[in-house]
């Protein structure tokens, strides 16, 4: 999936940094900037490492010039929910992010103004309305901190590998450990039912603890040691 962001009248610099920042570390495809109030020169110091992406922005006079070509758009708002209002019946963002997997090519979503969010004609231009549930006492998120936020849930769906996160150790390396532990209970308690109640305890263990790959190596390498001494007494 194509995401691509859309900030309408983006009114703080710090903000358009911040927010430039967080599309990358999400891998966000485009960033479209519609009458940007911001000085753009100003956010590129907020952008650390995202100064080019930021740089390579599409600054557009109008929100049409900015929507088209997606398959789909989500406005976003604090506001989402108001009785009798036809617009202002939003869904939350998990509900979203479940909804449309799998079955949109190219995203467009739009975040509003720091003062004023999305007027609603902006808003009547989407096709689905996003929120993000808060305390009802204050539900107005930061526009970078609401931006951060969906891209995250975003970013789950799209399945992009992440290079922080050790590689997960696959079923057949857990299986190949049980294997391994059950050999030496068998060895150490011999055949009885307390070694097939152990052989639960540990399945049990190992697939609630999510080993890593290199994990999983290493707990391999010390039961075959362990076996290895077993067998040379």
């Amino acid at each position: 999936m194509i995401v691509r962001v859309v900030l309408v009248g983006i009114e703080g610099a710090v903000n358009l940094g911040f927010i430039a920042r967080t599309c990358v570390n999400f891998g966000v495809d485009e960033l479209y900037i519609v009458k940007p109030v911001a000085d753009l020169n100003e956010a590129l110091r907020y952008a650390a490492k995202a100064s080019d992406f930021l740089a390579r922005a599409k600054i557009v006079d109008e929100l049409s010039e900015a929507l088209r070509g997606s398959d789909l758009v989500a406005a976003t708002t604090a506001k989402g929910y108001s009785v009798g209002d036809v617009i202002r019946q939003a869904v939350p963002i998990r509900d979203f992010v479940e909804m449309i997997h799998g079955k949109v090519n190219r995203l467009s979503i739009l975040f509003g103004r720091e003062s004023t969010g999305l007027t609603r004609e902006e808003l009547s231009k989407a096709d689905v309305l996003v929120t993000i549930p808060a305390n009802p006492d204050y539900p107005v998120l930061n526009v970078s901190q609401a931006v951060a936020i969906v891209l995250w849930e975003l970013w789950n769906i799209r399945k992009l590998q992440a290079s922080n996160v050790p590689p997960t150790a696959s079923r057949e390396d857990v299986e190949f450990i049980l294997e391994l532990i059950n050999r030496i209970s068998s060895k150490v308690l011999g055949v009885d039912e307390k070694v097939k109640r152990l052989a639960e305890i540990w399945k049990k263990i190992l697939y609630r603890s999510r080993l890593s790959v290199y994990e999983a190596r290493l707990i391999t390498y010390w039961l075959r040691k362990i076996e290895n001494k077993l067998e040379t007494k």
